[in-house]
Order: C-alpha cells, then sequence, then structure tokens
C-alpha cells in the first residue's frame, strides 16, 4: 500500500523533493495515472481515426490489395468454399464495425475524437512534452534526485516492458512531470507559448486535465506522510511535509527563499488590498501547565494555551466578500466554504542533563511494520530535541475570526528536570508567516510528588486527629 511504501522510504532527513519524489511513486498513484494513460491513447487512437478513416485508402493500397487476390497460392480446388468462408467473415467484420460505430456515436466518443487537439497529433498543441521541454529550459528536467532519495535507482514494473527505470516508465514519468510542473507553476503558467495555446485552444486535455486528479490525489498522500512522521515522532520530517503541503498549493520550489517569498507577498498585497492582506499570526499569551495543579510532573498530561491573532483577517473578509458579489454569489455562501490551515509542533530539550532515549512509541506500531531495520535505526537514533510531543492542525473556517486560543494537551518528559519547550507555528496556506518560540520549564519528579503529597495528607490526618482528641477532652470537662 502506499502507507507502507512512504514508510519505507521516508527518513527524518529527507528533502521536500524527496518526499514529493516518494510520492509521485506510491504504487497506487502509478495505478491511477497508468488507467489515465491508457484513456488517453484510446482518444489518441481516436482522434487519428478521425483524421484518417479506413475508407479514404490511397491508390497503392487498393492496387497491392487486387494484386495480393490475383495472386492466391492456395490453389482452385477449394475456391467456392474460401469464398464462402471469406465472405461470412467480411460479413462479421462489417458487423463489428457497425457496432463499434454505434457505441461511439452513443458514447460521445466520435464528437470528442472530431474536437479533442492531442500534442503530436495536432500542430501546435501542447502537454507532457512542451512542459518537459519547458522544465529542461528551467533546468528543472529531468529530476534530480539527492543523495537521500532513491527513486533513480528504482525500478518500477510495467506492462509489456518489464522492470523500467522511473523515467522509462510511463506512469511515473507522467507523475514527476506533474510534481515538477506544479512547483514551477509561477513559470509555466505565465509562459508566453501556454499563454498563446490556451487562447487558440491548443491545450491537450489528455496531460493537463489529469494534472489536476493529480494534485487532489497528491494532497492526500501527503496526510498519509504525515500519518507516518507523526507515528515515528519525527520532527524533522513532519516539519518538512507541512511545507511541502504549502510549496505544493502555491506552486513554488522553495519554502524560504528570500525572492520566492517576496514574490508571494506582493501577489498577497495585490490581490488583498495592500500590506494589510499579507498573512501572518502574531502570538500573544503562551504557557504550559498541568491543569488544576501547580506544577508539572513527569508524564502529566500537560497543556499549551496559546494565544493567536490574525492581521490579515479585515483584509480577507473584505476581498472575499467583493469577489462574491462580483460573481453574483451570495457573499455568505462564498465564506462557507474558506479553510486556513495551521499547525502547532511542540518538542523539547532538557537544559540540565541529556534525558534518556525512549522509543517505546516505535513499538507495535502498524504503521511502522513495513519498516526496515535501517529505517526503525534511523529514527530511533534521532536527538531529544527532535522528537515530535505532538502536531497538532488547527483550521481557521470563519475568515473574520481576527483572534482566538488554541489548546494542545502532550505528555511531559519522563525524566524530571529544568527542559526548553519549543513551539513552532506553521502554516500550510502561506510563505513567510512561520514562528517559533520558546518556553522554559521545570519539571518535577512525580514519586516525590506523590511523596510529599502522602506526607501532607498524612500531617493533615495527624492535625484532624489531635483537633477531634482536643475537643473530646473538652467535652469531658465540660461534663
Amino acid at each position: 500500500s502506499d502507507v507502507s511504501y512512504l514508510a519505507t522510504h521516508l527518513r527524518p532527513d529527507s528533502t521536500h523533493l524527496d518526499v514529493l519524489f516518494y510520492i509521485a511513486t506510491c504504487p497506487e498513484s502509478i495505478e491511477i495515472t497508468q488507467l489515465s494513460i491508457d484513456k488517453g491513447d484510446e482518444l489518441k487512437q481516436a482522434r487519428l481515426e478521425y483524421l484518417n478513416p479506413k475508407g479514404k485508402n490511397d491508390q497503392n493500397d487498393i492496387v497491392m490489395k487486387e494484386f495480393d487476390l490475383d495472386n492466391d497460392d492456395d490453389g482452385w480446388a477449394d475456391e467456392d468454399e474460401d469464398d464462402e468462408a471469406a465472405k461470412i467473415a467480411r460479413e462479421r467484420q462489417a458487423e463489428k464495425e457497425k457496432l463499434a460505430k454505434q457505441v461511439a456515436a452513443a458514447s460521445g466518443k466520435d464528437q470528442i475524437a472530431k474536437n479533442i487537439k492531442i500534442e503530436g497529433i495536432d500542430d501546435g498543441v501542447l502537454g507532457q512534452e512542451w512542459v518537459e521541454r519547458t522544465l529542461k529550459t528551467l533546468g528543472q528536467w529531468p529530476p534530480k534526485f539527492g543523495d537521500t532519495c532513491n527513486v533513480g535507482k528504482m525500478t518500477f514494473y510495467e506492462k509489456g516492458k518489464g522492470a523500467v527505470s522511473a523515467l522509462e516508465h510511463r506512469a511515473v514519468r507522467r507523475n514527476l512531470c506533474m510534481t515538477l510542473g506544479r512547483l514551477n507553476a509561477q513559470e509555466l503558467n505565465s509562459h508566453p507559448e501556454l499563454l498563446e495555446a490556451g487562447r487558440n485552444n491548443l491545450i491537450d486535455p489528455t496531460y493537463f486535465r489529469s494534472t489536476m486528479e493529480y494534485r487532489q490525489r497528491t494532497g492526500l498522500l501527503l496526510e498519509v506522510a504525515l500519518r507516518v512522521a507523526g507515528s515515528v515522532r519525527s520532527y524533522r520530517l513532519y516539519k518538512t511535509i507541512v511545507e511541502c503541503v504549502a510549496m505544493f498549493k502555491i506552486g513554488t520550489t522553495s519554502i524560504s527563499d528570500e525572492k520566492t517569498v517576496g514574490w508571494f507577498k506582493d501577489i498577497m498585497k495585490k490581490t488583498y488590498g495592500g500590506p494589510a492582506g499579507v498573512p501572518s499570526v502574531v502570538v500573544g499569551s503562551i504557557d504550559i501547565e498541568t491543569p488544576d495543579e501547580d506544577e508539572i510532573a513527569t508524564e502529566d498530561t500537560c497543556k499549551l494555551e496559546i494565544e493567536i491573532t490574525r492581521p490579515h483577517a479585515e483584509s480577507f473578509t473584505k476581498q472575499k466578500i467583493a469577489m462574491a458579489q462580483k460573481q453574483g454569489i451570495p457573499p455568505q455562501i462564498a465564506l462557507q466554504t474558506f479553510r486556513e490551515g495551521w499547525w502547532i509542533l511542540i518538542r523539547c530539550k532538557k537544559l540540565d542533563g541529556s534525558a534518556p532515549v525512549n522509543n517505546e512509541h516505535m513499538k507495535n506500531n502498524p504503521v511502522l511494520a513495513a519498516l526496515d531495520s535501517g529505517a526503525k535505526r534511523a529514527f530511533e537514533s534521532e536527538i531529544e530535541e527532535n522528537r515530535l510531543l505532538n502536531a497538532w492542525p488547527f483550521i481557521v473556517s470563519n475568515i473574520s475570526q481576527t483572534s482566538g486560543k488554541v489548546n494542545v494537551t502532550f505528555r511531559a518528559p519522563s525524566v524530571p528536570g529544568k527542559y526548553k519547550f519549543f513551539i513552532d507555528v506553521k502554516s500550510q496556506e502561506f510563505l513567510g508567516c512561520d514562528q517559533v518560540l520558546t518556553l522554559e520549564k521545570e519539571i518535577i519528579d512525580k514519586e516525590l510528588l506523590e511523596r510529599k503529597e502522602e506526607k501532607q495528607e498524612a500531617d493533615e490526618e495527624e492535625e484532624e486527629e489531635a483537633d477531634d482528641d482536643e475537643r473530646e477532652d473538652e467535652t469531658k470537662k465540660t461534663k
């Protein structure tokens, strides 16, 4: 399954491209793309048949057929029998062709073949080959598989070919092309050749329509990858995948490049009415505590409370309402679909000495069953501050909401001492607005705390008993 595949290949140090290349080569995703390619091949064949009907044979073909009939090597003895058999075969073939035409007409295949434009068949039509050529001019094709990615060394089975490399496999190649095409959407979507082809209806739908479905599929597989990273509690991998979500949604090859972030902020300013429309969050009060307790003890169920303000809320609301009114859509309907996704990632580091590594979460976890020894070692050897205590998503569905408090629960460290907690606030929608906050807290040994509480309870009981004895003595004196 895709879960097992990702669990087998992802590592704490996987890069953004590593993650997206592994998602592109997930078995089920390859299978879906192959079905799309097969359907595209059928449309290509239908288009070719429309452009070159079988009835329009050239004169040479007719002459050759006549020559073949005149030079029959079977002799004359069974001529009548052969003629009868040939007649029956022709009638059957004619019936099949008639039925095929009826099916094609009923399904609209004839109309599709008439109107569709396909790269490699119709002049000037742009499709996958154009995308690959353009990516090559940008230095983005063929894909560059780094040292931490094995896709370039892997083989994939393709029907009729056997085991082939990633770029030799049609479905894998297309997935990789669509991945890099999405990451370079800025350059591709504004390319003069693509804009001109769009105006002239010279876009190959057998490729470009499949890119929309692939984007949705990739979004789902990124969620699967997050499950894997959460299961192994890998902060580095989780952070990388959240950033991949933003990169793939926006269409960029970098999450932190100054030029890219600057481009994104300029787009936000133009779209949402100036600097106030640039998305960001302002963190107010922030604290970690054990609810209803004065201190935090080892293995307590703690709570992080963080107050967050969205300065861009007003600008976003005004623009969304204006767009809805322009399109004739009731604003309340348009605003119902608004979603803004954020993540809070929590981890910690012991400041007074080191804490023993705890890998209990790796045992008996079905998601991790596919991990080989090498993969397990990679995650088990992660240092303390790269281990997630919790990863918590929060979705803003009210576009006009300016502020709110987010509560995240997690288990306190099992070793007492002084800790620095790192709190990442990350966006899966925007660039340039992530933050890392820190808090220092003392974690008390729960056993000492329990003994202290037991002693306090014992002292209170002794005091109550003494009070009872004193009241009893006073009562006797009164009598």
